[in-house]
């Protein structure tokens, strides 16, 4: 006889003077309740295995229900989710274990990897300009001499600079350059002035500096020649403004005529100029002392310019 629900208050009690109940009676009540699950057709009743991700449970070689590494009650997989620098997988099974792996940037120029001993960032230097590989027994720095000098670097030494291509650069060079101005200019015996120093013309010279990075100085050279014409016991003299370089005299007894003698003043004449800058050289031609019917009829000038930056 069987009786009851099957449930905790009302069990299901088989009595054994019922001879009519029979194994097919029996089994849906015994399945009945999670974890149980039961086959009508073929009448057998087994353990029911979750469905559920992660689930690692399995019938064992035994027949027997078998969580691998379980570890008596713990847990029997994981579930995870990976990050911009993780990529995770696994159940954390001894048959699917976790594993973590790191993500490295495709993007040209990282120099992150991962060794056989963990993460690095491995620098590989160049024989010039680098040393060391980054890491702490050899920290990367720059390549440098010994400062040779006898005055101290930090009051001396220039310095470097990064360009648009990434390329280490030195102070710009430094530069000399050389320019010239030359003019020979004919007169009609015109006369000499008695007055000392008296302005005949000025003579001038623009000059600019090539370097667009630094001022020039300039040392120059001033050249002047001028032709007199001088009768007897006439004389003359010129020079650089209230520089008078010549003085002639004519003591002979017949004209001298084009007596000329070249003079050059050396010197700082104008400057510094900016970079990439002009100044305009002058040159003022003076005569004086003119007596006897003395003339001129040729002036010729020189300048000679070294333009130095450093």
């Amino acid at each position: 006889m069987l009786a009851g629900t099957g449930s905790t208050s009302d069990p299901v009690i088989i009595s054994a003077t019922d001879t009519a109940i029979d194994c097919a009676d029996v089994r849906p009540c015994m399945s009945e309740g999670p974890g149980i699950d039961y086959d009508p057709v073929t009448g057998v009743i087994s353990a029911r295995l979750s469905t559920d991700a992660g689930n690692a449970t399995i019938i064992g070689t035994d027949g027997g229900l078998y969580s691998p590494s379980s570890g008596g009650g713990g847990l029997t997989a994981v579930t995870s989710a990976d990050t911009p620098c993780i990529d995770l997988s696994g159940l954390g099974t001894a048959g699917s274990p976790l594993q973590a792996a790191p993500i490295v940037d495709p993007v040209a120029g990282n120099l992150l990897a991962c060794s056989p001993t963990g993460l690095r960032a491995l620098l590989a230097t160049a024989t010039c300009g680098l040393q060391g590989n980054g890491s702490a027994a050899a920290p990367l720095s720059a390549r440098v001499g010994v400062w040779p000098y006898p005055c101290p670097v930090d009051a001396n030494a220039g310095n470097v600079y990064c360009d648009s291509a990434g390329t280490l650069r030195s102070e710009p060079r430094g530069r000399i350059s050389f320019v010239q101005q030359t003019d020979t200019v004919t007169y009609a015996n015109l006369a000499v002035p008695a007055a000392q120093d008296t302005l005949i013309e000025t003579r001038t010279f623009d000059v600019t500096n090539p370097d667009t990075c630094r001022e020039a100085e300039l040392i120059v050279a001033q050249e002047l020649d001028v032709d007199l014409v001088l009768p007897t016991n006439a004389g003359g003299a010129y020079g650089f403004g209230t520089d008078e370089m010549v003085f002639h005299s004519n003591r002979g007894g017949t004209t001298e005529n084009d007596f000329h003698v070249q003079v050059m003043k050396v010197g700082r004449f104008g400057g510094p100029i900016p970079p990439g800058g002009m100044t305009t050289l002058s040159l003022p031609v003076t005569m004086g002392r003119g007596a006897g019917g003395a003339t001129y009829n040729r002036i010729q000038h020189f300048f000679r310019v070294w333009i130095i930056s450093l």
